[in-house]
């Protein structure tokens, strides 16, 4: 009789709902929602930015992969980083740039009142799962963000490059110490690259390389509706 009841007990905390369409689900999505968000996926997920850097999705930003990744960020479920982390791994597994030296891994940061309000930085919550999967090495404080800016999505590209203007800095163990192997930057969309290019920008300036970008998603708009 305790046999079961622990049973009954283990089996409420395993099983949840998907946070996508409240269904039951094993796992951190239903394998319904799952399978669309893997329609969305891109068969050739590698190109190269107008700044030269590779940029590596793994899908594209529409559908059930745009709703994951709103959840993921919007409706507080941090769990959802661990299935699309761990697939943008995957697809770096089987689709592998050549790089001259395997990079390091930093994720976008986010402001540390805009954190504390949300709770964490899904990029650097995407970015742990990415690393577990692929086994390349992880720097969490690589890059700090010292301006808190205002949402990127009702700006054009001119005055998104404005609004990110000095918004990073390199973090206290890169100062000390710069990395010998080229910087991978991780984060959840690319949009117009203007994030990604200010980011790139201040590590440069410190002589760090920068070899290029991987994201979940990608989009050719100007805006998503909602950014970081």
């Amino acid at each position: 009789m305790l046999i079961r009841s622990l049973k009954g007990l283990s089996d409420l905390f395993l099983h949840q709902n998907c946070p996508l369409c409240d269904r039951s689900a094993p796992t951190e999505l239903c394998t319904s929602c799952w399978r669309q968000i893997q329609q969305c996926a891109q068969a050739q997920p590698a190109s190269t930015t107008p700044d030269a850097l590779v940029l590596f999705a793994w899908g594209d930003y529409r559908d059930g992969l745009k709703q994951a990744i709103a959840a993921l960020k919007y409706d507080n479920n941090p769990q959802l980083a661990m299935p699309l982390g761990k697939a943008l791994g995957h697809h770096w597994q089987q689709f592998p740039i050549q790089l001259q030296r395997s990079p390091l891994v930093v994720p976008i940061p986010m402001h540390r009142a805009k954190q504390r309000k949300r709770g964490f930085n899904q990029a650097e919550l995407l970015a742990r799962a990415f690393c577990e999967q692929t086994g390349l090495p992880l720097h969490t404080t690589g890059l700090i963000r010292r301006v808190a800016t205002v949402p990127q999505f009702s700006l054009g590209l001119q005055e998104r490059q404005q609004n990110l203007a000095g918004a990073f800095a390199l973090g206290p163990a890169f100062l000390r110490r710069p990395p010998q192997r080229p910087v991978l930057l991780l984060d959840d969309i690319y949009t117009t690259g203007t994030t990604v290019k200010i980011a790139a920008a201040e590590l440069r300036r410190h002589r760090i390389s920068v070899c290029g970008v991987a994201v979940i998603a990608r989009t050719l708009f100007e805006t998503e509706g909602k950014d970081r």
